[in-house]
């Protein structure tokens, strides 16, 4: 959802980040945002839900950053590429394992949405693998889901069951997601 907004409307971003450009190294950055994803993750884990949504804005904040610095910079590398990607993956490892482990949701609920997470960026790189280009789209992508996290982390101000009921929508909407992008690889290598 949040990736054809940005497709259409690039220039928000661009102003949001404008202020926070600095001209350094963008896989610092990316470690950066890794560490928020750990801080987000452990904060799940000790039931502090609204410090854990804090994190989890500013790993999707730091996130997009080094993304924004590297192509301002012309600091773009296969190497910077890699490890945006490869970190990512582990930050939301993090994120969602420490969801898991919170006392509001079942194991076995932040279990399966964090399989279902893994699945839809594995059919994302195993697009690539086909087709050689990346596969980003579907109806809930990662962006969407630092939003969803950090709305009902947030949320759980004004509603107890509030992470409860929002895993098991991102659950759904991950679920959905992976069925898409097979679906997409599955014509892929059918249609070559």
């Amino acid at each position: 959802m949040l990736v054809e907004i940005n497709k259409k409307l690039p220039s928000i971003r661009k102003k949001i980040l404008k202020p926070f450009l600095v001209n350094c190294n963008p896989n610092a950055v990316t470690l950066i945002a890794l560490a928020m994803a750990g801080a987000a993750g452990y904060m799940f884990y000790m039931n502090q839900v609204v410090w854990a949504s804090v994190f989890v804005l500013l790993n999707g904040f730091f996130d997009i950053l080094d993304g924004e610095i590297a192509k301002t910079y012309g600091k773009t590398t296969k190497l910077g590429d890699f490890l945006d990607h490869s970190l990512d993956r582990i930050a939301d490892v993090f994120i969602f394992f420490g969801i898991a482990l919170n006392p509001q949701v079942p194991l076995w609920i932040g279990t399966l949405t964090l399989l279902f997470i893994l699945l839809v960026s594995y059919m994302g790189t195993q697009f690539q693998a086909l087709t050689g280009k990346r596969l980003y789209g579907g109806i809930f992508g990662r962006s969407d889901r630092i939003l969803f996290v950090s709305v009902f982390g947030f949320g759980t101000l004004f509603f107890e069951k509030s992470l409860y009921y929002g895993t098991l929508i991102i659950l759904a909407l991950s679920a959905v997601t992976f069925l898409q992008r097979f679906y997409l690889s599955y014509k892929a290598i059918k249609n070559s």
